[in-house]
Protein backbone atom coordinates (compact mmCIF):
# COMPACT_ATOMS: atom_id res chain seq x y z
CA UNK A 1 0.00 0.00 0.00
CA UNK A 2 2.89 2.10 0.59
CA UNK A 3 4.07 2.12 -2.93
CA UNK A 4 0.33 3.18 -4.32
CA UNK A 5 0.42 5.83 -1.58
CA UNK A 6 3.98 6.95 -3.04
CA UNK A 7 2.81 6.97 -6.90
CA UNK A 8 -0.16 9.31 -5.85
CA UNK A 9 2.82 11.57 -4.30
CA UNK A 10 4.87 11.83 -6.72
CA UNK A 11 2.20 12.46 -9.56
CA UNK A 12 1.04 15.21 -7.01
CA UNK A 13 4.42 16.46 -7.40
CA UNK A 14 4.62 16.28 -11.09
CA UNK A 15 1.51 18.38 -11.06
CA UNK A 16 3.64 21.48 -8.98
CA UNK A 17 6.52 21.01 -11.26
CA UNK A 18 4.03 21.78 -14.33
CA UNK A 19 2.94 24.61 -12.87
CA UNK A 20 6.47 26.16 -12.93
CA UNK A 21 7.14 25.48 -9.28
CA UNK A 22 10.08 23.16 -7.89
CA UNK A 23 8.31 19.51 -7.28
CA UNK A 24 9.83 20.39 -3.26
CA UNK A 25 6.97 23.05 -3.15
CA UNK A 26 4.62 20.46 -2.45
CA UNK A 27 6.58 19.80 0.79
CA UNK A 28 7.83 23.63 1.68
CA UNK A 29 4.42 24.82 1.58
CA UNK A 30 3.29 23.45 4.77
CA UNK A 31 7.00 23.19 5.99
CA UNK A 32 7.22 23.85 9.73
CA UNK A 33 10.85 24.89 10.85
CA UNK A 34 12.45 24.04 14.23
CA UNK A 35 11.90 26.76 16.95
CA UNK A 36 15.11 28.84 16.98
CA UNK A 37 17.17 31.98 15.62
CA UNK A 38 17.54 31.86 12.03
CA UNK A 39 20.81 33.77 10.54
CA UNK A 40 21.36 34.20 6.73
CA UNK A 41 24.58 35.56 5.42
CA UNK A 42 25.18 37.22 2.14
CA UNK A 43 28.60 36.31 0.00
CA UNK A 44 30.46 39.46 2.03
CA UNK A 45 29.54 38.14 4.68
CA UNK A 46 26.71 41.00 5.92
CA UNK A 47 23.87 39.74 8.08
CA UNK A 48 20.60 40.58 6.13
CA UNK A 49 17.82 38.82 7.90
CA UNK A 50 18.02 37.60 11.30
CA UNK A 51 14.55 36.47 13.05
CA UNK A 52 13.02 34.52 15.72
CA UNK A 53 10.81 31.47 13.99
CA UNK A 54 8.72 29.71 16.33
CA UNK A 55 5.67 27.46 16.22
CA UNK A 56 2.38 28.15 17.43
CA UNK A 57 0.71 25.01 19.14
CA UNK A 58 -2.27 26.83 20.17
CA UNK A 59 -3.03 28.22 16.92
CA UNK A 60 -1.06 26.38 14.54
CA UNK A 61 0.75 28.91 12.90
CA UNK A 62 4.00 29.72 12.76
CA UNK A 63 5.10 32.84 13.94
CA UNK A 64 8.17 35.20 12.37
CA UNK A 65 6.57 34.62 8.95
CA UNK A 66 6.29 37.87 8.32
CA UNK A 67 9.96 38.33 6.94
CA UNK A 68 10.41 39.31 3.34
CA UNK A 69 12.93 36.01 3.41
CA UNK A 70 11.07 33.35 5.24
CA UNK A 71 10.66 31.42 1.80
CA UNK A 72 14.31 30.83 1.07
CA UNK A 73 14.77 30.02 4.54
CA UNK A 74 12.75 27.32 4.62
CA UNK A 75 14.43 26.42 1.12
CA UNK A 76 17.50 26.42 2.67
CA UNK A 77 16.94 25.19 6.51
CA UNK A 78 14.42 22.13 4.59
CA UNK A 79 17.41 20.96 2.45
CA UNK A 80 20.44 21.75 4.91
CA UNK A 81 18.49 18.84 7.32
CA UNK A 82 19.93 15.04 8.70
CA UNK A 83 18.09 12.10 7.82
CA UNK A 84 18.36 11.70 11.19
CA UNK A 85 20.39 12.35 14.36
CA UNK A 86 21.71 8.69 13.76
CA UNK A 87 23.56 9.92 10.82
CA UNK A 88 25.38 13.08 11.46
CA UNK A 89 28.15 14.82 9.65
CA UNK A 90 28.90 15.79 12.53
CA UNK A 91 30.20 12.68 14.92
CA UNK A 92 29.91 14.14 18.28
CA UNK A 93 26.63 15.45 17.26
CA UNK A 94 26.98 18.61 18.23
CA UNK A 95 26.66 20.40 14.81
CA UNK A 96 23.23 18.97 13.24
CA UNK A 97 23.15 20.52 9.46
CA UNK A 98 25.07 18.44 6.41
CA UNK A 99 26.66 20.88 4.96
CA UNK A 100 29.17 24.00 4.29
CA UNK A 101 26.57 26.74 3.75
CA UNK A 102 24.64 25.72 7.09
CA UNK A 103 25.38 25.95 10.83
CA UNK A 104 22.99 24.44 13.12
CA UNK A 105 23.71 24.13 16.89
CA UNK A 106 21.83 24.22 20.02
CA UNK A 107 22.11 27.52 21.34
CA UNK A 108 22.62 26.31 24.79
CA UNK A 109 26.11 24.26 23.52
CA UNK A 110 27.42 27.84 22.72
CA UNK A 111 28.15 28.61 26.37
CA UNK A 112 28.45 24.65 27.77
CA UNK A 113 31.80 24.35 26.16
CA UNK A 114 30.16 21.47 23.49
CA UNK A 115 30.44 23.47 20.76
CA UNK A 116 34.82 25.01 20.25
CA UNK A 117 36.80 25.40 17.00
CA UNK A 118 37.46 22.19 17.37
CA UNK A 119 33.77 20.97 16.62
CA UNK A 120 33.55 23.48 13.81
CA UNK A 121 37.20 22.52 12.10
CA UNK A 122 35.47 18.93 12.99
CA UNK A 123 32.17 19.83 11.08
CA UNK A 124 33.81 21.26 7.74
CA UNK A 125 36.74 18.83 7.29
CA UNK A 126 34.19 15.99 7.21
CA UNK A 127 32.41 18.13 4.52
CA UNK A 128 35.46 19.25 2.61
CA UNK A 129 37.03 15.56 2.29
CA UNK A 130 33.48 13.13 2.75
CA UNK A 131 35.83 10.05 1.58
CA UNK A 132 37.75 9.86 5.38
CA UNK A 133 34.18 10.01 6.46
CA UNK A 134 32.97 6.78 4.20
CA UNK A 135 35.72 4.54 4.56
CA UNK A 136 33.92 1.65 4.78
CA UNK A 137 33.40 -0.26 1.36
CA UNK A 138 29.70 0.21 1.21
CA UNK A 139 29.36 3.90 2.23
CA UNK A 140 32.89 4.82 0.03
CA UNK A 141 30.49 2.63 -2.95
CA UNK A 142 27.24 5.01 -2.25
CA UNK A 143 29.44 7.96 -1.57
CA UNK A 144 31.08 7.36 -5.25
CA UNK A 145 28.25 6.66 -6.81
CA UNK A 146 26.54 10.20 -6.30
CA UNK A 147 29.63 12.20 -6.21
CA UNK A 148 30.05 10.86 -10.16
CA UNK A 149 26.80 13.11 -10.70
CA UNK A 150 27.71 16.21 -8.69
CA UNK A 151 30.31 19.33 -9.44
CA UNK A 152 33.56 19.16 -7.16
CA UNK A 153 33.30 20.78 -3.60
CA UNK A 154 34.23 24.39 -3.62
CA UNK A 155 36.21 24.53 -1.34
CA UNK A 156 36.76 28.64 -1.77
CA UNK A 157 33.27 28.86 -0.46
CA UNK A 158 33.66 26.14 2.68
CA UNK A 159 36.42 27.78 3.75
CA UNK A 160 35.32 31.03 3.72
CA UNK A 161 31.87 29.69 5.77
CA UNK A 162 34.37 28.18 8.21
CA UNK A 163 36.32 31.34 8.51
CA UNK A 164 33.11 33.41 9.15
CA UNK A 165 31.73 30.78 11.67
CA UNK A 166 34.94 31.11 14.07
CA UNK A 167 35.05 34.64 13.70
CA UNK A 168 31.76 35.72 14.58
CA UNK A 169 29.64 32.72 16.05
CA UNK A 170 30.86 33.11 19.61
CA UNK A 171 30.72 36.90 18.99
CA UNK A 172 26.81 37.08 17.55
CA UNK A 173 26.63 40.09 20.16
CA UNK A 174 28.80 42.37 18.63
CA UNK A 175 26.47 41.89 16.06
CA UNK A 176 23.61 43.36 17.18
CA UNK A 177 22.11 39.43 17.79
CA UNK A 178 20.77 38.89 21.14
CA UNK A 179 20.01 34.79 21.67
CA UNK A 180 17.43 33.31 24.03
CA UNK A 181 19.78 30.86 25.18
CA UNK A 182 17.03 27.98 23.77
CA UNK A 183 16.26 26.12 20.85
CA UNK A 184 18.33 26.03 17.75
CA UNK A 185 20.61 28.94 16.75
CA UNK A 186 20.73 28.46 12.36
CA UNK A 187 23.18 30.37 10.36
CA UNK A 188 22.67 30.19 6.47
CA UNK A 189 25.46 31.46 3.80
CA UNK A 190 23.32 32.63 1.03
CA UNK A 191 24.04 30.91 -2.25
CA UNK A 192 21.44 29.77 -5.51
CA UNK A 193 19.22 27.28 -4.47
CA UNK A 194 20.99 24.36 -6.86
CA UNK A 195 24.03 24.87 -5.08
CA UNK A 196 21.93 24.08 -1.31
CA UNK A 197 20.57 21.02 -3.85
CA UNK A 198 24.19 20.02 -4.44
CA UNK A 199 25.41 19.78 -1.63
CA UNK A 200 22.02 17.91 0.21
CA UNK A 201 22.51 15.43 -2.28
CA UNK A 202 26.24 14.42 -1.58
CA UNK A 203 25.13 13.79 1.92
CA UNK A 204 21.25 12.61 1.48
CA UNK A 205 22.50 9.86 -1.08
CA UNK A 206 25.25 8.47 1.29
CA UNK A 207 22.29 8.40 4.09
CA UNK A 208 19.56 7.61 2.47
CA UNK A 209 19.25 3.55 3.44
CA UNK A 210 18.78 2.62 6.54
CA UNK A 211 22.57 0.78 6.50
CA UNK A 212 24.58 0.80 3.24
CA UNK A 213 25.79 -3.01 4.68
CA UNK A 214 22.57 -4.70 3.52
CA UNK A 215 23.09 -2.38 -0.01
CA UNK A 216 22.67 -4.74 -3.48
CA UNK A 217 24.41 -3.07 -6.33
CA UNK A 218 21.91 -5.12 -9.58
CA UNK A 219 21.96 -3.90 -13.42
CA UNK A 220 24.38 -0.01 -12.11
CA UNK A 221 21.76 0.43 -9.55
CA UNK A 222 22.34 0.44 -5.83
CA UNK A 223 19.01 -1.26 -3.52
CA UNK A 224 18.77 -0.88 -0.24
CA UNK A 225 16.58 -1.13 2.62
CA UNK A 226 14.64 2.45 3.18
CA UNK A 227 14.84 4.14 6.69
CA UNK A 228 11.16 5.25 7.22
CA UNK A 229 9.02 3.85 10.39
CA UNK A 230 11.43 0.89 9.69
CA UNK A 231 14.38 -0.20 11.21
CA UNK A 232 17.28 -3.73 11.41
CA UNK A 233 19.16 -3.90 13.86
CA UNK A 234 19.79 -6.75 17.45
CA UNK A 235 16.85 -5.41 18.95
CA UNK A 236 14.52 -6.21 15.40
CA UNK A 237 15.21 -9.39 14.79
CA UNK A 238 11.95 -10.01 13.93
CA UNK A 239 12.61 -7.85 11.25
CA UNK A 240 14.60 -10.36 8.90
CA UNK A 241 13.24 -12.99 6.69
CA UNK A 242 15.34 -15.96 7.61
CA UNK A 243 14.19 -17.88 5.08
CA UNK A 244 14.80 -16.13 2.37
CA UNK A 245 18.32 -15.24 0.83
CA UNK A 246 18.33 -11.80 1.10
CA UNK A 247 16.82 -11.23 4.37
CA UNK A 248 15.64 -7.80 4.04
CA UNK A 249 11.95 -7.18 4.74
CA UNK A 250 11.80 -4.81 1.10
CA UNK A 251 14.32 -3.34 -0.96
CA UNK A 252 14.44 -0.06 -3.11
CA UNK A 253 16.15 1.85 -5.19
CA UNK A 254 18.36 5.21 -3.95
CA UNK A 255 15.99 7.27 -6.04
CA UNK A 256 12.82 5.32 -4.87
CA UNK A 257 14.21 5.70 -1.47
CA UNK A 258 14.13 9.81 -2.01
CA UNK A 259 10.76 9.55 -3.16
CA UNK A 260 9.68 7.68 0.50
CA UNK A 261 11.52 10.21 2.40
CA UNK A 262 10.11 13.03 0.71
CA UNK A 263 6.89 11.68 1.23
CA UNK A 264 7.84 10.78 4.54
CA UNK A 265 8.82 15.01 4.95
CA UNK A 266 5.37 15.69 3.78
CA UNK A 267 3.64 13.78 6.33
CA UNK A 268 6.10 15.31 9.14
CA UNK A 269 5.08 18.25 8.02
CA UNK A 270 1.31 17.86 8.41
CA UNK A 271 1.16 15.49 11.69
CA UNK A 272 3.50 18.53 13.13
CA UNK A 273 0.78 20.88 11.91
CA UNK A 274 -1.79 18.57 13.63
CA UNK A 275 -3.20 16.83 10.50
CA UNK A 276 -3.37 13.62 11.09
CA UNK A 277 -5.84 12.19 8.84
CA UNK A 278 -4.49 11.71 5.85
CA UNK A 279 -6.96 10.67 2.37
CA UNK A 280 -5.08 9.43 -0.40
CA UNK A 281 -7.19 9.30 -3.55
CA UNK A 282 -5.08 7.75 -6.71
CA UNK A 283 -8.32 8.39 -9.08
CA UNK A 284 -7.69 12.24 -8.69
CA UNK A 285 -4.06 12.29 -7.48
CA UNK A 286 -5.00 13.65 -4.81
CA UNK A 287 -3.61 13.93 -1.06
CA UNK A 288 -6.14 15.16 1.73
CA UNK A 289 -4.95 16.36 5.42
CA UNK A 290 -7.26 16.66 8.09
CA UNK A 291 -6.89 17.80 12.05
CA UNK A 292 -8.92 15.22 14.57
CA UNK A 293 -11.45 17.74 15.19
CA UNK A 294 -12.12 17.66 10.96
CA UNK A 295 -13.30 15.36 8.68
CA UNK A 296 -13.65 14.85 4.84
CA UNK A 297 -16.79 16.04 4.01
CA UNK A 298 -17.13 14.11 0.81
CA UNK A 299 -17.64 10.71 -0.68
CA UNK A 300 -14.16 8.86 -1.02
CA UNK A 301 -12.50 5.78 -2.45
CA UNK A 302 -8.61 5.43 -1.73
CA UNK A 303 -6.30 5.30 0.98
CA UNK A 304 -6.35 6.10 4.14
CA UNK A 305 -3.79 7.01 6.98
CA UNK A 306 -3.37 8.06 10.72
CA UNK A 307 -0.43 9.57 11.30
CA UNK A 308 1.53 10.78 14.72
CA UNK A 309 4.63 12.89 15.08
CA UNK A 310 7.57 11.38 16.73
CA UNK A 311 11.06 11.90 15.59
CA UNK A 312 9.83 11.16 12.14
CA UNK A 313 6.27 10.99 10.88
CA UNK A 314 4.75 7.77 12.24
CA UNK A 315 2.17 5.68 10.65
CA UNK A 316 0.07 4.12 13.48
CA UNK A 317 -2.76 3.18 11.12
CA UNK A 318 -3.34 2.56 7.61
CA UNK A 319 -6.33 1.17 5.50
CA UNK A 320 -7.88 0.72 2.31
CA UNK A 321 -10.94 2.51 2.26
CA UNK A 322 -14.02 1.59 -0.25
CA UNK A 323 -17.22 3.93 -1.22
CA UNK A 324 -17.05 5.70 1.68
CA UNK A 325 -20.06 8.09 2.25
CA UNK A 326 -20.18 11.51 4.14
CA UNK A 327 -23.50 11.46 4.04
CA UNK A 328 -25.72 9.02 5.78
CA UNK A 329 -27.32 6.72 3.27
CA UNK A 330 -30.25 7.18 5.48
CA UNK A 331 -30.54 10.37 8.24
CA UNK A 332 -29.83 9.22 11.74
CA UNK A 333 -32.92 10.77 14.16
CA UNK A 334 -31.97 11.08 17.50
CA UNK A 335 -35.02 10.67 19.93
CA UNK A 336 -35.87 11.27 23.01
CA UNK A 337 -37.83 8.05 24.12
CA UNK A 338 -39.46 9.38 26.88
CA UNK A 339 -41.19 12.33 25.13
CA UNK A 340 -40.79 12.21 21.54
CA UNK A 341 -42.70 15.61 21.07
CA UNK A 342 -40.00 17.22 23.12
CA UNK A 343 -38.78 20.38 21.96
CA UNK A 344 -34.97 19.96 22.66
CA UNK A 345 -32.66 20.96 20.06
CA UNK A 346 -30.29 18.14 20.81
CA UNK A 347 -33.00 15.65 19.94
CA UNK A 348 -33.45 15.57 15.61
CA UNK A 349 -32.36 14.57 12.34
CA UNK A 350 -28.65 14.40 11.60
CA UNK A 351 -27.71 13.67 7.84
CA UNK A 352 -23.71 13.08 8.29
CA UNK A 353 -20.79 11.16 9.59
CA UNK A 354 -19.51 13.75 10.93
CA UNK A 355 -22.80 14.91 13.32
CA UNK A 356 -22.98 11.46 14.62
CA UNK A 357 -19.00 11.23 15.51
CA UNK A 358 -19.91 14.99 17.47
CA UNK A 359 -23.30 13.00 19.08
CA UNK A 360 -20.47 9.74 20.08
CA UNK A 361 -18.29 11.95 21.10
CA UNK A 362 -20.18 14.13 23.47
CA UNK A 363 -22.49 12.28 24.96
CA UNK A 364 -20.99 8.54 25.40
CA UNK A 365 -17.12 9.73 25.82
CA UNK A 366 -17.58 13.08 27.12
CA UNK A 367 -15.10 14.39 24.52
CA UNK A 368 -12.30 11.63 24.84
CA UNK A 369 -13.46 9.63 21.69
CA UNK A 370 -12.67 11.94 18.52
CA UNK A 371 -8.96 12.62 20.64
CA UNK A 372 -8.07 9.14 21.14
CA UNK A 373 -8.69 6.68 18.64
CA UNK A 374 -4.84 5.33 17.84
CA UNK A 375 -3.69 6.61 21.24
CA UNK A 376 -1.51 4.03 23.23
CA UNK A 377 -3.63 2.87 26.56
CA UNK A 378 -0.69 3.29 28.64
CA UNK A 379 -0.79 7.07 27.36
CA UNK A 380 -4.25 8.01 27.86
CA UNK A 381 -5.10 10.93 29.83
CA UNK A 382 -8.86 8.77 31.06
CA UNK A 383 -9.27 5.92 33.31
CA UNK A 384 -12.27 4.34 34.56
CA UNK A 385 -15.04 2.86 32.93
CA UNK A 386 -15.17 5.30 29.99
CA UNK A 387 -11.52 4.21 29.29
CA UNK A 388 -12.18 0.54 29.25
CA UNK A 389 -15.32 1.18 27.20
CA UNK A 390 -13.28 3.41 24.85
CA UNK A 391 -10.95 0.81 24.67
CA UNK A 392 -12.84 -2.08 23.78
CA UNK A 393 -14.83 -0.12 21.02
CA UNK A 394 -12.55 2.47 19.44
CA UNK A 395 -11.40 0.30 16.59
CA UNK A 396 -14.90 -1.06 15.19
CA UNK A 397 -16.94 2.67 15.89
CA UNK A 398 -13.77 4.18 13.95
CA UNK A 399 -13.79 1.65 10.86
CA UNK A 400 -17.89 2.83 11.01
CA UNK A 401 -17.52 6.11 10.99
CA UNK A 402 -14.79 6.13 8.62
CA UNK A 403 -14.61 3.34 6.35
CA UNK A 404 -18.70 2.23 6.47
CA UNK A 405 -17.62 -0.75 8.06
CA UNK A 406 -21.07 -1.61 9.66
CA UNK A 407 -20.21 -5.49 11.34
CA UNK A 408 -20.98 -5.82 15.03
CA UNK A 409 -21.24 -2.01 15.10
CA UNK A 410 -24.65 -2.46 16.49
CA UNK A 411 -23.96 -4.86 19.32
CA UNK A 412 -20.59 -2.79 20.29
CA UNK A 413 -22.24 0.12 20.72
CA UNK A 414 -25.54 -1.20 22.36
CA UNK A 415 -22.96 -3.06 25.00
CA UNK A 416 -20.51 0.51 25.92
CA UNK A 417 -23.63 2.54 25.85
CA UNK A 418 -25.25 0.20 28.60
CA UNK A 419 -21.72 0.56 30.12
CA UNK A 420 -21.35 4.04 30.10
CA UNK A 421 -25.31 4.54 31.12
CA UNK A 422 -24.54 2.88 34.43
CA UNK A 423 -21.75 4.83 34.81
CA UNK A 424 -22.99 8.07 34.53
CA UNK A 425 -25.67 6.60 37.04
CA UNK A 426 -23.34 5.74 39.62
CA UNK A 427 -21.72 9.10 39.52
CA UNK A 428 -25.08 10.76 39.83
CA UNK A 429 -25.53 12.58 36.37
CA UNK A 430 -28.91 11.49 35.66
CA UNK A 431 -29.30 14.04 32.79
CA UNK A 432 -26.84 12.71 31.29
CA UNK A 433 -27.51 9.36 31.13
CA UNK A 434 -30.99 10.20 29.94
CA UNK A 435 -29.08 11.53 26.96
CA UNK A 436 -27.47 8.38 26.83
CA UNK A 437 -29.90 6.59 26.64
CA UNK A 438 -31.56 7.97 24.41
CA UNK A 439 -28.76 7.72 22.49
CA UNK A 440 -28.32 4.23 22.63
CA UNK A 441 -32.55 3.71 22.08
CA UNK A 442 -31.40 5.91 18.59
CA UNK A 443 -28.55 3.86 17.58
CA UNK A 444 -30.67 0.43 17.73
CA UNK A 445 -33.22 2.02 15.93
CA UNK A 446 -31.22 3.03 13.04
CA UNK A 447 -29.80 0.26 12.79
CA UNK A 448 -32.96 -1.87 12.83
CA UNK A 449 -33.47 -0.45 9.40
CA UNK A 450 -35.53 2.92 10.91
CA UNK A 451 -38.26 0.61 12.69
CA UNK A 452 -39.67 1.88 15.99
CA UNK A 453 -38.10 0.60 18.98
CA UNK A 454 -40.50 -2.17 20.36
CA UNK A 455 -40.12 -1.05 23.82
CA UNK A 456 -42.57 2.66 23.74
CA UNK A 457 -41.44 3.88 27.02
CA UNK A 458 -43.79 7.22 26.47
CA UNK A 459 -46.51 4.88 26.58
CA UNK A 460 -45.46 2.87 29.71
CA UNK A 461 -44.83 6.11 31.67
CA UNK A 462 -48.35 7.35 30.72
CA UNK A 463 -50.22 3.56 31.56
CA UNK A 464 -48.34 3.66 34.51
CA UNK A 465 -49.38 6.75 35.46
CA UNK A 466 -53.07 6.08 35.21
CA UNK A 467 -52.95 2.59 37.24
CA UNK A 468 -51.46 3.89 40.21
CA UNK A 469 -53.94 6.43 40.51
CA UNK A 470 -56.36 3.87 39.91
CA UNK A 471 -59.01 3.39 43.28
CA UNK A 472 -58.49 -0.35 42.76
CA UNK A 473 -54.85 -1.96 42.18
CA UNK A 474 -54.61 -2.84 38.28
CA UNK A 475 -52.22 -4.93 36.68
CA UNK A 476 -48.97 -5.16 35.30
CA UNK A 477 -49.35 -6.92 31.33
CA UNK A 478 -45.77 -7.01 30.10
CA UNK A 479 -41.78 -7.46 31.03
CA UNK A 480 -41.22 -4.00 29.76
CA UNK A 481 -44.03 -2.48 31.62
CA UNK A 482 -43.14 -4.56 34.87
CA UNK A 483 -38.91 -3.72 35.10
CA UNK A 484 -39.91 -0.01 34.19
CA UNK A 485 -41.98 0.11 37.18
CA UNK A 486 -38.58 -1.40 39.24
CA UNK A 487 -36.86 1.11 38.11
CA UNK A 488 -39.13 3.72 38.94
CA UNK A 489 -39.54 1.79 42.23
CA UNK A 490 -36.14 1.62 43.49
CA UNK A 491 -35.71 5.53 42.34
CA UNK A 492 -38.26 5.92 44.41
CA UNK A 493 -36.64 3.92 47.17
CA UNK A 494 -33.34 5.85 47.26
CA UNK A 495 -35.13 9.07 47.22
CA UNK A 496 -36.32 8.24 50.90
CA UNK A 497 -32.81 7.53 52.08
CA UNK A 498 -31.43 9.79 54.96
CA UNK A 499 -28.13 9.29 54.16
CA UNK A 500 -26.11 12.25 53.97
CA UNK A 501 -23.84 11.62 51.07
CA UNK A 502 -26.63 9.74 48.84
CA UNK A 503 -25.18 8.61 45.71
CA UNK A 504 -26.92 6.59 42.63
CA UNK A 505 -24.65 4.20 43.30
CA UNK A 506 -27.46 2.67 45.85
CA UNK A 507 -29.23 1.69 42.51
CA UNK A 508 -26.32 -0.59 41.96
CA UNK A 509 -27.15 -3.93 43.34
CA UNK A 510 -30.41 -3.77 41.50
CA UNK A 511 -29.03 -3.59 37.93
CA UNK A 512 -26.79 -6.06 38.15
CA UNK A 513 -29.61 -8.69 39.53
CA UNK A 514 -29.71 -11.81 37.36
CA UNK A 515 -32.89 -13.23 38.82
CA UNK A 516 -36.16 -12.12 39.45
CA UNK A 517 -36.84 -13.76 42.98
CA UNK A 518 -33.97 -12.38 43.40
CA UNK A 519 -35.25 -8.70 42.66
CA UNK A 520 -38.47 -8.92 44.46
CA UNK A 521 -36.57 -10.16 47.60
CA UNK A 522 -34.17 -6.91 47.62
CA UNK A 523 -36.86 -4.67 46.79
CA UNK A 524 -38.76 -6.13 49.56
CA UNK A 525 -35.43 -5.41 51.91
CA UNK A 526 -36.13 -1.87 50.56
CA UNK A 527 -39.59 -1.65 51.76
CA UNK A 528 -38.72 -2.97 55.44
CA UNK A 529 -35.80 -0.04 55.28
CA UNK A 530 -37.92 2.43 54.35
CA UNK A 531 -41.53 1.33 55.28
CA UNK A 532 -41.27 3.62 58.39
CA UNK A 533 -41.59 7.04 56.19
CA UNK A 534 -44.69 5.40 54.02
CA UNK A 535 -48.28 6.61 54.51
CA UNK A 536 -50.71 3.92 54.68
CA UNK A 537 -52.84 5.58 52.81
CA UNK A 538 -50.54 6.45 49.54
CA UNK A 539 -52.16 4.82 46.65
CA UNK A 540 -50.04 5.65 44.57
CA UNK A 541 -47.06 4.23 46.11
CA UNK A 542 -49.46 0.91 47.43
CA UNK A 543 -50.86 0.75 43.42
CA UNK A 544 -47.26 0.22 42.09
CA UNK A 545 -45.59 -1.70 44.81
CA UNK A 546 -48.81 -4.28 44.55
CA UNK A 547 -48.22 -4.61 40.96
CA UNK A 548 -44.95 -5.43 41.21
CA UNK A 549 -45.32 -7.86 43.94
CA UNK A 550 -48.13 -9.48 42.18
CA UNK A 551 -46.12 -9.75 38.13
CA UNK A 552 -44.85 -13.33 37.90
CA UNK A 553 -44.46 -13.44 34.74
CA UNK A 554 -41.14 -11.88 34.35
CA UNK A 555 -38.52 -13.82 32.34
CA UNK A 556 -35.44 -12.57 31.19
CA UNK A 557 -34.06 -9.39 33.01
CA UNK A 558 -34.30 -6.47 31.09
CA UNK A 559 -32.39 -3.63 32.22
CA UNK A 560 -33.04 -1.65 29.48
CA UNK A 561 -36.56 -1.14 30.64
CA UNK A 562 -35.28 -1.21 34.21
CA UNK A 563 -32.97 1.61 33.89
CA UNK A 564 -35.14 4.24 31.61
CA UNK A 565 -37.47 3.76 34.39
CA UNK A 566 -35.18 4.69 36.99
CA UNK A 567 -33.83 7.80 35.19
CA UNK A 568 -37.34 9.08 33.97
CA UNK A 569 -39.56 11.46 36.07
CA UNK A 570 -40.82 9.49 38.81
CA UNK A 571 -44.23 9.25 38.82
CA UNK A 572 -44.62 8.75 42.74
CA UNK A 573 -42.83 12.11 43.45
CA UNK A 574 -44.85 15.06 44.78
CA UNK A 575 -44.59 17.34 42.04
CA UNK A 576 -47.17 14.53 40.26
CA UNK A 577 -49.77 14.89 42.61
CA UNK A 578 -52.56 16.65 41.20
CA UNK A 579 -52.02 14.95 37.78
CA UNK A 580 -55.05 13.33 36.63
CA UNK A 581 -54.32 11.60 33.44
CA UNK A 582 -57.52 10.41 31.18
CA UNK A 583 -55.62 8.25 28.14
Amino acid sequence: MLKDCLEVFERQMEKVRIKGRGEDSLILDSYIPADGCYILVNSKGEIICQVDLKFNKKTKQMEGISERHYDKLCFFDYHSRLVSMDKPVDSKKVIHSNNYLSFWVKQENLSNGKLNEEAIDRYFDVLSNPEKKYSKSKDRQMYEYIADQLVEINEEKLERCRNWIKKYIFNLEELGISLSGKNYLKIFFEEDRECYLQEEQRYLITKIFNKNDYNQEIDKKIWGLPNDNLGMNQKKPYMAHKTRKVELPYMVTAQEAVLQKKFFDYLYNQAAAGKVNIYIDPEKGEIRAFSKEERMQMDFTGYYLYIQKGTEAQIMHQDVIVDYRYHLRKRFHYINVFYRETEDEIYKDYGTMEQVENLLNEILFSKWLVSNYFTPVDELQISGEIARNLICSRDGIFAWLYKNETQNICTVLSKVSMNLIKDSIRNGYISKAVKQFNLKCSLEEYFSGGEKMSTDYEAIQKKLRRKILSKETEVIVSDEEYYYAVGQLVNYFISLSKTKDKKHSLANPFFNIKNDQVLKEKLRQYFMKYNYQLDCAETRFNNLYAMICNYTNAEKIDQNSMIAGYINNNILQKKDQEERVNE
